[in-house]
């Protein structure tokens, strides 16, 4: 409420006489104040790709309920921003020309021009991670020369409210992720080579890249998801034909605090790779990775129980988690195959029947 206003409802409570104007005055303060907030929440949503064998691939948004679905345009592997305003892509392979172009666009949840950003005559580029506050994009930037190819790769942060973009790191990325806590900090996996074999470790700095700083030493750390008490990340067990990757928790310092996840890890598979954390942190989505193989794993955090999520017997690919930790979201059918040929569906953390949302599409994200 303005100066002039508290002034005039003080000057009509002495007066006794304009009772009904105050009251009016209050109820249209509280719903100017009450449509300020709604315009300021998260509005939830969903989004996915649609693609057939022959067409290129469309990026589309709907309700989190998947009704009311607009197309946004080209675009794969779509990441929707935590207050639902904006989808963030990959171009790459989206358009008749691969090679010109930018590597990186940002849908408008509205409708609106593309804001783009990199260059695939450079570098191919894909989202990461968004910072609650919707701000900040993590986006892992991939060298297209032939040599030399961890050094012009790296980690960029894309700041949408100045249109700027940081390099934070050179060298090949193994995920990345923003704090829980509103303070834009962001924890990252960063190998100074290409290879598979070499050391890889976790890494701290804001989102400008100031206080850069190596948080991990055992040169076996990627794959970092932060939560709201911990940050997950595989710890690898380097074998003959491929590594395997167990889920270990940190502290938001990156100390190590336990291994989470015990399951077995055949020889041509990777294991446990974590996706996203309920918002209390007791419950993860992980993805079990390898040669031919995906599925999507609920991980029990208190206990480290981790169990195999299926829809009629067959593995489905972890899509998200929603924030009460009680629905998975999933893509079923979509593995090795055009978006267009799997669905896009929920189905409790516990397990149960699923429930279709999108009945041609994949890559989903939401912000549930």
């Amino acid at each position: 409420m303005t100066v002039k206003q508290r002034v005039a409802c003080g000057a009509m409570s002495r007066s006794g006489t304009s009772r009904g104007a105050l009251l009016a005055t209050i109820a249209l303060f509280l719903s100017a104040t009450a449509s300020a907030v709604a315009a300021q929440a998260p509005v939830p949503r969903l989004a996915y790709v649609t693609e057939t064998a022959t067409s290129t691939s469309k990026v589309w948004i709907a309700s989190i309920g998947g009704s009311e679905p607009k197309l946004l345009g080209p675009g794969q592997q779509p990441l929707l921003a935590p207050n639902g305003q904006s989808v963030a892509v990959s171009l790459f392979g989206a358009t008749a020309d691969s090679e010109h172009g930018p590597s990186i666009g940002i849908y408008p949840a509205a409708g609106g021009p593309l804001g783009d950003y990199l260059s695939l005559e450079t570098a191919t580029a894909v989202p990461l991670a968004w910072s609650p506050d919707s701000r900040y994009l993590a986006v892992e930037r991939q060298s297209n020369g032939t040599t030399s190819i961890a050094a012009g790769s790296g980690l960029d942060v894309i700041d949408t409210q100045t249109g700027t973009v940081t390099q934070i790191a050179a060298g090949t990325i193994y995920g990345a992720s923003f704090a829980r806590d509103g303070s834009d900090r962001l924890v990252f996996a960063l190998s100074h080579a290409e290879s598979f074999s070499a050391e890889v470790n976790l890494y701290m700095s804001e989102a400008d890249g100031a206080g850069l700083h190596r948080v991990t030493s055992d040169g076996h750390s990627l794959n970092p998801v932060w939560g709201p008490a911990y940050i997950a990340y595989d710890r690898e067990r380097m074998r003959h034909l491929s590594p395997e990757y167990q889920i270990w928790l940190a502290s938001s310092a990156g100390a190590r605090v336990r291994r989470l996840t015990h399951i077995p890890v055949a020889s041509l598979v990777q294991g446990l790779v974590p996706l996203a954390f309920s918002a209390d942190g007791s419950r993860l989505l992980a993805e079990f990775e390898g040669q031919d193989t995906t599925g999507a794993y609920a991980v029990n955090v208190a206990s480290g129980h981790a169990r195999s999520v299926t829809v009629h017997g067959r593995s489905v690919i972890g899509a998200g988690i929603s924030s009460d930790g009680g629905t998975l979201l999933i893509d079923e059918g979509s593995f090795e195959q055009p978006p267009s040929r799997g669905r896009v569906a929920t189905i409790p953390f516990g397990g149960g029947h699923a429930k279709v949302l999108i009945a041609h599409g994949s890559q989903a994200s939401w912000n549930g």
